[in-house]
């Protein structure tokens, strides 16, 4: 997106990758002390998980409570910006407090965040708090991406990376099931308390096995946390989730044009200042560090659609109960997990052909599911849902392991930190432009079966715009990986 001296007129060859090694066994991931390692960036990814998937469960008892409907999906909303402004911290935290230091900073301002969740009176006080929540959770999955890049080898990330996804997809199974408890007792605020242990656990783990020097023996450098370069990119998102109630189009217009100016304004910032958040040539497609991120941002964008509205679509068009709405979402995880682990061992012509199927895979899968969305075809649905994840699975562990091995020396973690960072702000966008789509296809009060199936096909058929965009950026990426290599 934005160009700079320092990449301008670069060749593929100049981001010619370091040859792709063969995967180490994942018995590796436990031996010569990464055992510890490996647990903390699963309890950190486990930590964060549930708190994005917990509180669409308990929303209902939450309003029941204290109030606040106009304001149901704001705690997820301002948990996604706080995530997003958190993970594109941690390179500027950990350069100030040390990776020690900053990672059991970020654990410390996720706990008291969550006990401010279970102690807020008011939707006010909840969604204030959700926003420090995110930051703080964004800090943690963040720091686990930059771990993984400092205290694994090569050959080993396409593991770490494959198991960490199969524990989002546990976090993704366990967080409906403990919202559902707590929302049964009619005590909401037990979800954010029994995250009270697993914060403190975490941060006594981090404290006493994380080692403070990096690897490569250089001292961290001195930086200060860019508030300004924060506050816009915040802005941004928030401008992007206030879209989403619009009803009038031109106010809507606008505040995209804000956001699109906001987060431009905050990469044109970034590359020209000294202490980044993001690596050079970020949303450049002449880099691969650049296409790795398009794609991670483009795919995002497609799959939360899919997220937002199908417990929506089964519930008021299919008719399925509350119990059963987490269904779809199971079968995604299932087919992303089981796509993950079955090709993160692969490399060369096997990755490459992962690479390329993976966004192929995840078009056919929403395609289906735009084509039967309205109709009373469940089975089909659900094997739509089943293609969708092992899509996502088989490319997107090969995407990270690749954005992260084509980083510049010294930027290694910026560009890990900047993995789900990018990611969040592809969900973001998703999130607004289907907001907005099915307000514009007559979505009303949400409660008319002709009106939610109309308004959820039209949302999934739009979807597949930037995953036609996911293709092409991917191929691009292969044949620059090859023409390198050759």
């Amino acid at each position: 997106m934005t160009q700079t001296p320092e990449n301008k007129g670069e060749s593929a060859a100049q981001y010619a990758p370091r040859p792709a090694p063969q995967a180490a066994p994942w018995g590796d991931l436990f031996r010569d002390g990464r055992a510890i390692y490996s647990a903390i960036v699963m309890l950190g990814v486990i930590v964060h998980a549930l708190q994005i998937l917990v509180v669409v469960i308990i929303m209902p008892t939450v309003v029941a409570d204290v109030g606040g409907a106009d304001f149901y999906t704001w705690p997820s909303m301002l948990y996604t910006v706080g995530a997003i402004v958190g993970t594109a911290s941690v390179g500027p935290l950990w350069a100030a407090c040390g990776r020690r230091g900053g990672t059991v900073i970020s654990a410390a301002i996720f706990l008291v965040a969550t006990v401010a969740c279970a102690l807020a009176p008011s939707m006010f006080a909840l969604c204030a708090a959700r926003l420090v929540q995110g930051y703080g959770g964004g800090l943690i999955f963040g720091g686990g991406m930059a771990l993984i890049a400092g205290l694994f080898h090569e050959t080993l990330r396409r593991r770490i990376i494959a198991a960490q996804q199969g524990i989002w997809m546990i976090a993704q199974l366990l967080g409906p099931a403990l919202g559902g408890g707590f929302a049964e007792l009619g005590w909401w605020r037990g979800s954010f308390w029994s995250m009270v242990p697993l914060a403190l656990v975490f941060m006594a783990l981090v404290w006493f096995r994380v080692p403070e020097e990096d690897p490569s023996g250089e001292p961290p450098r001195a930086q200060a946390i860019p508030f300004l370069r924060l506050s816009l990119l915040a802005a941004g998102v928030f401008a992007i989730g206030l879209s989403g109630p619009v009803h009038d189009l031109a106010p809507r217009i606008a505040l995209f044009a804000v956001a699109a100016a906001l987060v431009w304004l905050t990469l044109r910032l970034d590359s020209r200042a000294a202490n980044r958040l993001y690596p050079t040539a970020a949303f450049s497609p002449r880099s691969p560090v650049g296409l790795g991120l398009l794609v991670l941002f483009t795919g995002g964008m497609a799959q939360t659609s899919v997220n937002l509205f199908m417990p929506l679509l089964l519930q008021v068009v299919h008719g399925v109960t509350p119990l059963f709405i987490s269904f779809i979402a199971i079968i995604i995880s299932f087919g992303w997990t089981l796509g993950t682990f079955a090709v993160s061992g692969w490399s060369g012509r096997r990755e490459d052909w992962a690479l390329r199927a993976g966004p192929i895979l995840m078009f056919i899968g929403i395609g289906t599911m735009a084509l039967i969305a309205a109709k009373p075809m469940l089975g089909f649905l659900a094997i739509a849902a089943f293609v969708l994840g092992v899509g996502v699975g088989i490319h997107n562990v090969h995407i990270v392991a690749r954005t992260i091995a084509h980083a510049r020396k010294g930027e290694e973690r910026i560009t890990s930190a900047a993995v789900p960072s990018m990611r969040s702000l592809g969900t973001a966008f998703g999130a607004a432009v289907a907001g907005g789509i099915s307000t514009m296809a007559g979505l009303g009060d949400a409660t008319e079966p002709e009106n939610v199936g109309r308004a959820v096909t039209l949302v999934y058929a739009f979807n597949l715009l930037p995953l036609v965009l996911a293709v092409v950026f991917v191929t691009m990426l292969v044949r620059m990986g090859r023409r390198a290599g050759a």
